[in-house]
């Protein structure tokens, strides 16, 4: 199948969390509903490409989107509408939850915990009043997703009923016999949970049926949905549990030691059997690439390098080490999985989140096989102290000023060296001048150099939009205001409100003048 991406047409894109998309209607977080608003917004923008974080499940008090239950599952109770469920059209309950829902709606930042609490409420009335009396139609189409998602909905439905029967224990600390998958202990949990897994199986056909509206919106629009693929997946995942044969859960996965830490990065997820996994065929990662491709058109694999080779912690510092034994080695790996991943997760195409200390023999793999990688602006310094302009980037690529773990662009102007600042405004401008304060022109300038870059897609957080400092993770640290970052404005506002209406006027401006609307 024909990508349906294709990296020689220009186009300019935006990235922001789901759950930042608040709506006046809404319940305190990015839904569907808020989704297909939002694409109102960028159409008047000019934007083409809506980058997303990862959408999986996640379990309660958490709203880190790479520690996923599931690598398939949705964060259902985050990501549903439930004014578009039928079981709750006309019902009083959705006009009391959007009364109580209104404190989050006003809140500056998105409190996942009360806002999954509420919604599941309303969402397990309308599973009640499903079982109930729903239609036969949509019972029988509820078969037939569960039917055709069995390969990992039954696993994680199971999974996900347990961890909630043992409040959210472990599962090594789960008795032996669920512990060690034995069939009959199994058996008697399907029995004794059968109702809570429905509920979770109905979550995820429910979420799907509301996806496949925004892809239908989003298609309308002329817009390209942007997924993240994360690199390596929670122990605490019904993934690990079902099929630890592929995980070597004596060894966590990370980074070597580098300029920023002198011991190196535990991420504490479970490394790979690469080995193993290959001789399966990567039947995982298949199922995991091509849902990608029923859900996005394109889809970023976060952590490039780590499929060529992984930094293995054993606890040991010494017998901390890369899980290949030869640049031949981890170049072939490389190769083998992303010519793979080209053919299991089409028509939608990978982009290469290729950061970091990227290995010699990475780029040209990449190259080959016509793979994007990622050009982040503040960083392409020269030796000489120069700043690269984007003009001279390859069209094979994708442009931006930061990603979700950097400090929004102007906040890294504020906060940047001084020579750093001042060699970008000189790039940027073409002003042997001081760098000025990012106020409206001087961002203007920055956006607009971007736009004209030569790579074929220009994305663009939309803190950096707004000229906002407020970031959405900081790397290392665990508190409140990671992940729980929201926009400024309603999806209704951006459309309505002075200021957003002018950047997007702007916007629109940039990519008609770079050919890339």
């Amino acid at each position: 199948m024909k990508p349906s991406v294709d990296f020689s047409i220009r186009r300019a894109g935006i990235a922001v969390p789901l759950s930042a998309l608040g709506s006046e209607g809404g319940f305190g977080i990015g839904d569907t509903a808020s989704l297909e608003r939002f694409f109102g917004w960028m159409s008047q923008a000019g934007l083409s490409v809506l980058q997303l974080l990862p959408l999986k499940d996640l379990g309660p008090g958490d709203s880190c989107p790479y520690a996923g239950l599931s690598a398939m599952a949705f964060d259902a109770l985050a990501v549903i509408d439930p004014c578009r469920v039928p079981e709750l059209r006309g019902r009083t309950a959705i006009e009391d939850g959007l009364r109580r829902s209104a404190p989050l709606r006003r809140a500056r930042r998105v409190d996942f915990e009360k806002t999954r609490t509420l919604k599941r409420a309303l969402l397990e009335e309308a599973f009640r009043r499903f079982e109930r009396s729903g239609p036969p139609e949509r019972r029988e189409e509820f078969g037939r997703f569960c039917g055709s998602n069995s390969g990992w909905l039954d696993e994680y439905a199971l999974f996900r009923s347990l961890k909630e029967e043992s409040g959210w224990r472990p599962w090594a600390e789960w008795e032996e016999g669920l512990r060690e998958r034995r069939s009959q202990d199994l058996a008697a949990a399907h029995a004794r949970l059968n109702g809570l897994i429905r509920f979770h199986e109905w979550l995820q056909w429910t979420v799907h049926e509301q996806w496949s509206l925004v892809r239908k919106t989003a298609a309308e629009h002329g817009i390209l949905l942007f997924g993240d693929i994360p690199f390596g997946i929670s122990r605490e995942s019904s993934d690990v549990w079902a099929g630890r044969d592929d995980f070597d859960l004596s060894a966590n996965m990370g980074a070597p030691p580098d300029k920023y830490s002198e011991v190196g990065q535990d991420w504490g997820l479970p490394a790979y059997r690469w080995d193993r996994m290959e001789e399966g065929g990567h039947a995982w990662w298949r199922r995991r690439l091509h849902k990608a491709g029923e859900l996005y058109d394109l889809y970023r694999l976060d952590h490039a390098i780590g499929f060529f080779r992984t930094w293995q912690v054993r606890g040991d510092g010494g017998r901390n080490r890369f899980d290949t034994h030869s640049d031949a080695q981890s170049r072939e790996r490389g190769r083998r999985f992303f010519a793979m991943a080209k053919e299991a997760g089409a028509p939608a195409a990978p982009v290469a989140e290729d950061l970091g200390l990227v290995p010699e023999f990475m780029p040209p793999v990449m190259s080959d096989l016509s793979i994007p990688g990622y050009r982040i602006a503040p960083w392409m310094m020269r030796p000489d102290g120069t700043m690269e302009d984007p003009a001279r980037y390859p069209a094979c690529s994708v442009a931006t000023l930061a990603n979700h773990d950097m400090p929004p662009f102007a906040r890294w102007w504020r906060e940047a060296p001084r020579h750093e600042r001042d060699a970008y405004w000189k790039m940027a401008s073409g002003r042997h001048e001081p760098a000025p304060p990012l106020r409206s022109e001087a961002l203007r300038t920055v956006l607009a150099n971007l736009y004209a870059s030569n790579s074929a897609l220009v994305l663009i957080q939309i803190q950096d939009a707004f000229g906002s400092r407020d970031r959405i993770n900081v790397p290392g640290t665990v508190n409140s205001r990671n992940w729980t970052y929201r926009v400024p404005y309603s999806v209704e506002a951006l459309l309505r409100d002075p200021r957003p209406k002018a950047t997007a006027d702007f916007l629109r401006s940039l990519s008609l003048s770079t050919r890339r609307l």
